[in-house]
């Protein structure tokens, strides 16, 4: 597999994330309201416990994922993986 096979790997896992990715915070962002709905609505300590449990590893999540998006959109970039084409020709073709 040459550098060709590597940058298309990169590429098609950047892809998947953008596909994927905003459905999954999605639903973190909803693991972290249900959370605070729960420590609201709790008059037990066990559940506001639990509550607690929610709320961070809430947080925690959309801070990795967040994370790992940049990553691979820096990589991304870095690597100059974008597939865009030219707005015109001029660009491709050198004058001389």
């Amino acid at each position: 597999m040459g550098a060709t096979g590597i940058f298309a790997i990169i590429q098609m896992i950047k892809e998947l994330i953008n596909v994927v990715m905003p459905l999954i915070i999605a639903m973190t962002v909803l693991v972290f309201i249900w959370g605070i709905f729960r420590m609201v609505t709790s008059s037990d300590g066990a559940a506001r416990e639990e509550a607690r449990g929610y709320i961070t590893w809430g947080i925690v999540a959309l801070f990795v994922m967040v994370s790992v998006w940049g990553l691979v959109n820096i990589l991304v970039t870095s690597l100059h993986l974008n597939n865009s084409t030219p707005q015109n020709l001029e660009q491709l073709i050198p004058v001389r």
